[in-house]
């Protein structure tokens, strides 16, 4: 029901959008190098996010790996608790 609904209501406000758009008169076409610098200055914010977050997630798991190896000992050579020895 929910998803239908959601449908209908997305389809609904595409036609009207579209509707709409086609009564305002038509803008010029952007000049060549206007959209080109456009186009460029978005891939390079798309590129500048993707850094961030990829910056981000590799401290993120650097962190974790620190705490990780803080936690566990380093002395691997000895015993544990509660293991019996042979």
């Amino acid at each position: 029901m929910l998803t239908k609904r959601t449908f209908f209501l997305t389809g609904l406000g595409l036609l009207m959008g579209y509707l709409a758009a086609a009564q305002t008169p038509a803008a010029p076409a952007p000049d060549g190098p206007d959209f080109l610098f456009g186009l460029v200055v978005g891939l390079l914010g798309l590129v500048a996010v993707a850094v961030v977050l990829t910056g981000a997630m590799v401290s993120s798991q650097l962190k974790h790996r620190r705490q990780y190896s803080a936690e566990t000992s380093t002395d691997t050579a000895a015993p544990e608790r509660g293991v019996p020895t042979c």
